[in-house]
């Protein structure tokens, strides 16, 4: 008997231990997709680029200030931009003068004015005619000389032609602008105000302006410093900072576990003490490569990875660019 309470002490103590160890649970890594990310504004980060070649002549902000959509950042020198506009409204302004002009037709003095002038050289006309009939009725009778004569008849024929072109001049104002004039005087306007607004738009191109409302992230602008028109790299960038979202790069053996609404929460070396919650709010439809890297050199960087945006909840405050973990509630397999 004794030796067989020995050999059951064993079996009962396997038994004792079978009764109180649960079992393991699973390990949150195995319900839980996880990758690596990269905190952005909501609204991803606007980059600044001038449109223009030009020296910086002010600045009027600095980094962290919050801005307006359309509030202007920095100003670049402007006075050529400034002059061609002034000579753009004068051309404008000139052809605006012409066309109304031409529209409004001749006045009323102008008239009067042209009804004397054909009234006088109808009577200059009558009066050389009336000269050169008496010459030719004494001619005959060889009482005046033949160059008396010729020269009444040159002055009979000036005073004929200035009566018809004053007349021909009288009729014209009398006959209003020509569709024709007006025509090319509307075309005129039309090409002035277009230059006006090349102009204009060229010295809106020395404004730095702020596409969105939200933070100064960055300033690489300095009174007197020269800026390159289309450089590769921005002058400055804003973000909305009001709302924060993690750009994170799912493997593709977990993109089938991953849905709209999950939630997430984010770590960051930076934050040990931290957890950041947030849900997934957009997955990209394009497979890519690897865009949030490590200092992990084992980590593959020609990896397929598709694109999620976590938007985080309000509170966090984090710098944008900040990389940080990412562990996202997987979604069961159907």
């Amino acid at each position: 008997m004794r030796l067989i309470r020995v050999a059951l002490l064993p079996l009962l103590a396997l038994a004792a231990c079978s009764r109180t160890a649960p079992p393991a649970e699973p390990l949150a890594a195995v319900r839980d997709v996880h990758a690596g990310g990269v905190v952005e504004p909501a609204g991803e980060e606007r980059l600044l680029i001038p449109q223009l070649t030009g020296r910086v002549q002010r600045v009027l902000v600095e980094e962290g200030d919050a801005v307006a959509a359309g509030q202007v950042l920095a100003e670049l020198d402007d006075t050529e931009q400034q002059a061609a506009l002034a000579v753009a409204e004068a051309q404008v302004a000139r052809s605006r003068a012409t066309l109304a002009e031409l529209r409004n037709g001749p006045r009323a003095q102008d008239i009067a004015a042209a009804r004397a002038a054909a009234s006088e050289a109808a009577a200059l006309e009558e009066q050389a005619t009336g000269e050169l009939r008496r010459r030719e009725s004494l001619a005959p009778r060889k009482l005046v000389s033949e160059e008396a004569l010729e020269l009444a008849r040159t002055r009979a024929a000036t005073a004929t032609a200035t009566h018809r072109r004053v007349v021909a001049q009288l009729d014209l104002l009398l006959a209003g602008t020509r569709p024709e004039a007006i025509d090319a005087a509307v075309a005129a306007l039309a090409a002035a105000e277009a230059e006006r607004d090349r102009a204009a738009a060229l010295l809106e191109k020395t404004r730095v302006r702020s596409p969105i409302d939200g933070v100064v992230l960055r300033s690489g602008l300095k009174a007197g410093e020269t800026v390159t028109a289309l450089s590769p790299e921005p002058v400055a960038s804003v973000g909305d900072m009001r709302r924060l979202v993690v750009r994170a790069d799912i493997d593709e053996l977990d993109i089938g576990r991953v849905r709209i609404g999950a939630s997430a929460s984010v770590l960051a070396d930076a934050y040990p003490e931290r957890r950041f919650t947030g849900r997934v709010m957009e997955i990209g439809q394009r497979m890519g490569v690897r865009r949030s890297l490590s200092d992990d050199p084992s980590q593959r960087r020609d990896s397929k990875t598709l694109e999620a945006r976590i938007e985080l909840d309000p509170g966090a405050a984090l710098p944008v660019g900040l990389r940080v973990d990412v562990r996202i509630e997987a979604t069961k397999e159907d």
